[in-house]
């Protein structure tokens, strides 16, 4: 089963982490434009610059530990699902990203996992730099 599996340590707190992956405004600054807000059943969209909106629906909100979402963009032409969760380790904050649900792809576009897992890394990175440099 092909998944894309991205794991960071943040030199913050959960609750500032958490803040940082459900506020609109915040999750502008690292992955895209969008009109976020972490309620189950909430659609929302991503504006990506290559592929337009990326239509998404919240399925599963545990403040300052889980948010589960389906992504659904015109390629892959295939719901896939993002989980992220938190867990405090000290004073920092370690983060997990799986974006599964790539096996439901015809063979031949399953390799588009690998472009989404590159654009996951540095988003994440950005998440890290936008959390530590913030106020």
């Amino acid at each position: 089963m092909k998944i894309i599996k991205r794991e960071i340590l943040i030199a913050a707190p959960v609750a500032k982490v958490w803040e940082h992956i459900t506020d609109s405004r915040k999750i502008a600054g690292w992955l895209m434009p969008n009109d976020f807000a972490a309620t189950v059943g909430k659609k929302f969209f991503l504006d990506c610059q290559h592929q337009g909106k990326i239509s998404c629906v919240v399925k599963e909100v545990v403040p300052n530990q889980k948010l589960v979402y389906i992504f659904r963009s015109s390629t892959p032409k295939a719901d896939t699902l993002v989980t992220i969760t938190l867990v405090q380790e000290g004073k920092a904050t370690r983060l997990t990203l799986v974006h599964s649900g790539w096996d439901a792809l015809p063979p031949a576009e399953q390799d588009q996992a690998d472009n989404y897992g590159g654009g996951w890394g540095a988003g994440l990175e950005k998440l890290k730099e936008q959390i530590v440099t913030s106020k």
